[in-house]
């Protein structure tokens, strides 16, 4: 029976967040934990073992498992942590022979001192288990795909949709390219075209935009046998590292050419539209006068501090604009500030408190809020996620009313892709008149009862205003960072090495 390891590690970050994150921030799962967890999730890991599972010839071993909301880059002390963990867990797994080794992995993981920490993993992978031990890894199409990482692995899966919708069976498709691999002797073939451009916008929601065709032409290739997986990858615009940008992949059977030419035709249909693919972002003002006028709930998108993407989730932009401009509509509002939740939980439920609200992370872009609220709720911040079925651990949570508007108030950053931190404190979304949305895609997901959603232009370190950022380390020209930006389709093909003959 051959033995296929199973790693988890995965989390985004922004480059831009200025508060580091630490191994504390992770939850970490070992051996038996880590199928335990998965087993009734949406997740890769779910997906491969549905797949694999159930095959007398193959035996799947847990190894390890460390996920994190995205945030800051990880700090130094934190990745060698992790990073060593991992490893050693390898090392440990594999003192009795291996056959294989799967890796869900995000692709915009960043840390202090290591803008590569896939790749710096998939090369430690590598050199434990030798060049005849294949190694698949999944990846989210927000990715960023280096050249360490194509060097060191064998075979990659990637998501198809966004908002995401697909991670059980992208952790199938990754398990029927180990299956190719393992039983087929499938020699896969990548090639990698990098596209200097950075996207956002309404274009690369799959299912309506102009993105979703090219993704639709990367499934047949995979539906109909051209390729054993093909993607465009956009990146994180907000992980800034040497090989952020746009990517298109395609894996064949031991066939350079038309891998190469696949990979081209994909590269050259992204770019044909990538100026159509930014974000059209709507003035906070504009937004407030014209929600007035709606008959129905509206979602304000605060895609700019989304801690889906790595930002703080402390801003208090919108709440801000709203006491200001005197609303007297129903709102709820996510913002992430452990002192205030504290606070309102050392007072009790009935309090009435003068809080210092928002910019707890991120004061410079977020200066704190003055604000007079009530305590109206209490809660411990664990609940279930609706878009993964994994776990929120969101600490002590707080739900405060000032005036029509609650302001729900965690202590932990945690992904606000769904419904789920508004019901599980006791708020219905489709009973508010503005909802706050800290993700640039869940509006359309989870909120489509919505009459309208705006998508605004407020500061943030997810903002889609790229411009504002300061991008330093990615490679320049980029669009839309820079403007006549050249771009020559070129494609490098790996594996660039040798195997042992079988």
């Amino acid at each position: 029976m051959r033995r296929i390891l199973i790693v988890d590690c995965e989390q985004e970050i922004s480059s831009f967040n200025p508060s580091p994150s630490e191994y504390e921030d992770f939850t970490v799962l070992r051996d038996a934990e880590l199928f335990e967890a998965h087993a009734g999730a949406d997740t890769c890991i779910r997906g491969f073992c549905d797949a694999l599972g159930g095959k007398s010839d193959f035996r799947l071993i847990p190894v390890y498992g460390a996920t994190a909301c995205s945030a800051g880059p990880l700090s130094r002390k934190g990745f060698e942590k992790l990073s060593g963990e991992l490893l050693a867990a390898i090392d440990k797994a594999a003192a009795s022979e291996v056959a294989a080794i799967y890796l869900s992995l995000h692709g915009a993981m960043g840390a202090i001192g290591e803008l590569d920490p896939e790749g710096y993993l998939l090369e430690n992978v590598r050199s434990r288990l030798g060049l005849d031990v294949p190694i698949v890894i999944s990846l989210d199409l927000h990715g960023l795909l280096t050249d360490r990482m194509l060097s060191n692995c064998d075979a990659i899966a990637v998501y198809h949709t966004y908002p995401h919708n697909d991670f059980t069976s992208t952790g199938q498709r990754a398990a029927k390219l180990m299956e190719a691999i393992l039983e087929r002797r499938a020699h896969p073939t990548m090639a990698r075209i990098f596209i200097p451009a950075l996207a956002r916008g309404p274009e690369l929601i799959t299912e309506t935009g102009l993105y979703g065709r090219i993704i639709d032409r990367a499934k047949a290739m995979e539906r109909d046998g051209e390729a054993l997986s093909a993607a465009v990858l956009i990146g994180n615009p907000f992980t800034d590292a040497p090989e952020l940008g746009s990517q298109s992949l395609v894996i064949t059977d031991n066939d350079a050419e038309k891998a190469q030419r696949l990979a081209r035709e994909l590269a050259e249909a992204f770019w044909a539209d990538h100026k159509t693919m930014v974000a059209e972002l709507t003035p906070l003002p504009d937004a407030i006068a014209d929600a007035v006028r709606q008959d129905g709930p509206v979602t304000f998108t605060d895609a700019a501090d989304a801690p889906s993407s790595g930002a703080s989730g402390d801003s208090n932009v919108i709440l801000s604009a709203l006491v200001a401009a005197g609303y007297h509509g129903r709102a709820i509002i996510p913002v992430v500030d452990a002192p205030a939740a504290q606070r309102a939980h050392d007072a009790g439920v009935g309090a009435r408190l003068r809080l210092s609200l928002g910019g707890a992370i991120d004061p410079k872009r977020f200066p704190p809020l003055e604000i007079e609220v009530e305590v109206e709720r209490l809660y411990d911040g664990d609940y279930v996620h609706e878009f993964s079925r994994m776990p929120a651990h969101a600490g002590p949570t707080a739900v405060l009313r000032h005036e029509n508007i609650r302001i729900i108030v965690v202590s932990k950053s945690v992904f606000m892709m769904d419904r789920a931190i508004f019901l599980a404190h006791g708020l219905d979304p489709e009973g508010a008149d503005i909802i706050v949305v800290k993700s640039p895609g869940a509006a359309i997901r989870y909120f489509s009862f919505a009459r309208k959603n705006y998508v605004l232009d407020i500061p943030g370190a997810t903002s889609a205003n790229l411009k504002s950022l300061g991008h330093t380390v990615c490679t320049r020209p980029m669009f839309p960072l820079d403007d006549d930006v050249p771009f020559s389709p070129t494609a490098q093909i790996y594996p660039a090495r040798t195997k042992t003959a079988a």
